[in-house]
């Protein structure tokens, strides 16, 4: 299996402005305590996660309105770097619109500390072309499938009215393009606009329960 989970640490860094995560030991064996406990506080954003369409529409469903099946099985992981937008054309030249679930990779290198500006945004046109495949699933290594500065968040808006889930801050760097089945269920958090994730790749044709 293949870890594409970037790890979660007070190091990691959150979309410009949002909040880090935090560990504050309640107790601790160090102390003198019976048991180490700890609380946690973090942006349900930071590091791999899912984005509901309560992210972006107003009237949008939130984490709780997704099904499981749409985060598991089969998959194909595809490599646009070098290319300046994740367009229809560069979907489809890399069969990305065959398969019910695709993963983008993007960046040269992750490094979850360092937050990346200029990663490469989903186009509108390309966005449509994964609803119009029947596409479940969309998923990336950058921290957002639409520009940085974007108000409109077409890309999100798109995916979001046809109810596809958004994975973002992937790590695909030991995951080559091809085909897998993937495992990638957010934490089950209700009323909320996205939910970290633990996200794993397996060889294609482990997981035949879901399509």
């Amino acid at each position: 299996m293949i870890d594409i989970t970037q790890p979660l640490s007070a190091a990691t860094a959150p979309w410009p402005g949002d909040t880090a995560l935090r560990v504050d030991w309640n107790l601790h064996l160090s102390h003198g305590d019976n048991v180490s406990l700890s609380s946690i506080s973090l942006s349900s954003h930071l590091g791999t996660h899912t984005d509901a369409p309560l992210h972006y529409l107003p009237d949008g469903h939130s984490m709780d309105g997704f099904a499981l099946p749409a985060f598991v099985g089969p998959v194909r992981v595809i490599d646009v770097r070098g290319c300046e937008s994740v367009t229809s054309q560069v979907l489809e030249e890399r069969g990305a619109l065959d398969s019910p679930r695709v993963l983008v990779r993007s960046l040269e290198e992750v490094r979850p500390e360092k937050f990346v500006s200029d990663y490469l945004p989903l186009s509108a046109d390309g966005a449509e072309a994964l609803v119009g495949s029947g596409a479940r699933l969309y998923g990336t290594d950058a921290p957002s499938i639409d520009p940085v500065d974007s108000a409109s968040m077409t890309a999100h808006r798109i995916l979001g009215a046809a109810g596809l889930p958004i994975l973002e801050n992937l790590d695909l760097t030991h995951a080559p393009p091809g085909d897998y089945d993937l495992v990638a269920l957010p934490l089950k958090l209700m009323k909320t606009e996205a939910a970290p994730v633990r996200a794993v790749l397996f060889p294609a044709g482990s997981i035949s329960l879901v399509s």
